[in-house]
This record gives structure tokens, sequence and C-alpha cells, in this order.
């Protein structure tokens, strides 16, 4: 496959077209970010700036045991199947 240039690592891979929703999208040579949308003709650009930190660190989860027996406990199951 021959590339008319390098790819860019950093473009964002939309899904569909915030426009029309469709999904027939291709790269565009307007901008390094650029996506041209097939159906409705647009020609439009994604960037990603990054991800805000949590406001508060996740609370840790409970092993897969530990939730099935929480689980068990709430529907009224005891242990050894009574």
């Amino acid at each position: 496959m021959e590339f008319r240039r390098e790819p860019n690592p950093n473009r964002n891979h939309p899904t569909h077209c915030p426009y029309c929703a469709s999904t027939a999208l291709f790269p565009d040579t307007e901008g390094d970010f650029a996506w041209n949308c097939r159906e409705c003709l647009r020609v439009f650009s994604v960037l990603f700036h990054g991800q805000n930190a949590a406001p508060a660190p996740a609370a840790p989860a409970p092993s897969s045991a530990q939730a099935l027996a929480d689980s068990l406990r709430r529907r009224g199951h005891t242990p050894g199947g009574n």
C-alpha cells in the first residue's frame, strides 16, 4: 500500500459524521485531522486534547469472589446451598 503522505499517528478516527451520522468517512487532505464524509460531502476535524483527571480516585473494586458472595447474600442465598 502506498500513502500519499505519511499517516498521522495522532489522528482520531471518528465512528460517524457529526452532521449526518454516516459511517462513510475517509481522511481528507484539508488538514492533519480532517475527515471527509462521502454522504453529506462535509469536511470536519476531530481533535483529542486529553482527558481530565477524576475529581476523586475511584474506589477499589471487590474481587470476583467477593462480588459473587455479596450478590448471593443480597438475594437471600446462604453459603452451602441452603
